[in-house]
């Protein structure tokens, strides 16, 4: 069944997905695909599916075997099209967002599976990442065929805390990761990780309490935040790729992990959506 979405007339679904489309056909869990999102994960505990496009401003299509009533609170917290900032008052990000109008955060869509996709994140590229996921994704779950591909979801919290460290180091993260990720996991199970709402909204404050969480340092929290709930103010400090697409966009070699964190303080309170679009300049759009 085809349904209707209504977003902003500034947002673009083809902008917004690039994390979707770097990994090529890696990931396990999302893809661009003729000009659509496709994109799996979970509703409770059971396994969905949305294939998202859209054919002109204000509106997407969504088709697939996730719940309806939910599409609209999906698309809020995982795409965010509420967040794009038309006019920026930098000019060279202004110059920046012209070219690729109508960016938002496309996220994991809650801060555990950012939690997730960050540690397994750590120390290597996105493209070894992707792969990565798609390992450990299908240790929970045999996959279900989306036209010519095979996807899953990351697994659950309850499917982690309960899996054994041996079971998920299997999918290529080292043993503390692996440790790491079970640990996380049963807290998430026990209810203590910080609401999803509240880490979009105070980014900082919730910054501080996932430092407290085991395999989670500063860079791993940030890109946590960024990525899992699309926190528009998610600046990840220390993240090289970034600073390549710093000196990239600012045709600048002499910028270092340091003088690109002052560059950013003018940016807030969208230093996330900056990044985004830094990055988008640098690897390119859908």
């Amino acid at each position: 069944m085809r349904r209707i979405v209504t977003v902003p007339d500034a947002y673009r679904l083809d902008v917004s997905v690039g994390p979707a489309v770097w990994v090529g056909d890696r990931s396990a869990r999302h893809a661009w695909i003729d000009d659509a999102l496709v994109w799996c994960g979970r509703e409770d505990e059971r396994v969905i599916w949305r294939r998202v496009s859209q054919p002109g401003p204000s509106e997407l299509v969504i088709e697939g075997t996730a719940d309806p009533a939910l599409d609209s609170a999906w698309v809020a917290g995982t795409l965010h099209p509420e967040q794009v900032v038309e006019r920026w008052p930098d000019p060279l990000l202004n110059d920046i967002s012209q070219r690729f109008p109508g960016l938002a955060s496309y996220g994991d869509g809650s801060l555990f599976d950012g939690l997730v996709t960050s540690i397994v994140g750590q120390s290597i590229s996105v493209a070894s990442a992707a792969v990565t996921q798609r390992r450990l994704a299908f240790l929970f779950h045999e996959g279900i065929v989306i036209g010519d591909r095979t996807f899953a979801p990351l697994p659950s919290p309850g499917q982690l805390a309960d899996a054994s460290v041996e079971l998920i180091r299997s999918s290529g993260v080292t043993t503390r990761r692996a440790d790491g990720l079970k640990r996380i996991a049963r807290i998430a199970v026990d209810g203590d990780l910080p609401d999803d709402d509240r880490a979009r909204a105070f980014p900082d404050e919730v910054e501080r309490e996932l430092l407290d969480l085991p395999q989670v340092g500063p860079w791993t929290a940030i890109s946590a935040l960024l990525w899992g709930v699309g926190a528009p103010d998610a600046w990840p400090t220390g993240d090289v790729a970034l600073l390549r697409a710093v000196k990239h966009a600012f045709g600048d070699d002499s910028q270092t992990l340091k003088t690109m964190d002052a560059l950013a303080e003018p940016w807030r309170p969208n230093r996330g959506l900056a990044a985004r679009l830094l990055w988008t300049n640098l690897f390119g759009a859908g």
